[in-house]
């Protein structure tokens, strides 16, 4: 005999698999119950997913930085920095030599989970500021990381490639900016350098760059000051 599956709980399964887990534990019965009581419009659907964005972007429990993605962005720039410094002849900026456009690559996106970490460490109690810094921090590195998988597959690199890292540097300097304001240091100081030295056309500069991203590892403290700005 098969069992009824009852729809109002197949939907509301479906949007709790947008938030975070600690959310779900903790608001999952009372998401069920306004699921379950009223039909879903286009209206409910846009607050839905409006509610999983701000639960991601203001977590419960603040995410650590932890130690892979600065190793990983850190001996990417540095490797990528040094190699180009050490050619007779430095490619025009952007800089990248057909082989480290893949460290370039690998690195901005160990960078994104970096920013998007540390922009998020005081949890709930997150300056308002933080939401927007966030969602422009994303856009820009996914444009860069896709410029820089274009030039990789043989695609079209140059100006646009090094305005794509010049955007996605000013966003991370705006996620600096926010937690040196909240008082988070010294990483919000990681963060800062990391993003104004990738706005500097040098090799050099890319190997600060790969120092800061492992700063950040060393500089993130379990305890993070919550206070909002």
């Amino acid at each position: 005999m098969r069992l009824r599956t009852d729809p109002s709980r197949t939907r509301a399964a479906r949007w709790l698999r947008l938030y975070p887990r600690d959310w779900r534990e903790r608001y999952a019965d009372e998401l069920e119950a306004v699921i379950e009581a009223r039909p879903i419009d286009w209206q409910v659907r846009l607050d839905l997913a409006r509610g999983a964005l701000d639960a991601h972007l203001h977590p419960r429990t603040p995410p650590s930085v932890g130690v892979l993605m600065p190793l990983i962005a850190g001996v990417a720039w540095i490797t990528a920095g040094s190699a180009t410094l050490i050619e007779p002849a430095p490619p025009d900026w952007p800089g990248y030599l057909d082989w480290t456009l893949a460290l370039g690559l690998i690195g901005a996106v160990a960078a994104l989970r970096i920013v998007l970490t540390v922009g998020r460490r005081s949890g709930l109690r997150a300056p308002a500021v933080t939401g927007p810094a966030l969602l422009f921090v994303v856009a820009a590195h996914a444009v860069w990381i896709g410029a820089l998988a274009v030039a990789l597959a043989g695609g079209p690199y140059g100006a646009i490639t090094a305005a794509a890292q010049s955007i996605a540097a000013v966003g991370t300097v705006g996620i600096g900016l926010v937690r040196w304001r909240v008082g988070d240091h010294p990483i919000a100081e990681a963060v800062l350098m990391a993003g104004g030295a990738m706005l500097v056309p040098s090799p050099v500069a890319w190997i600060v760059v790969g120092a800061a991203w492992l700063a950040t590892a060393l500089a993130a403290r379990p305890g993070v000051d919550p206070r909002p700005a």
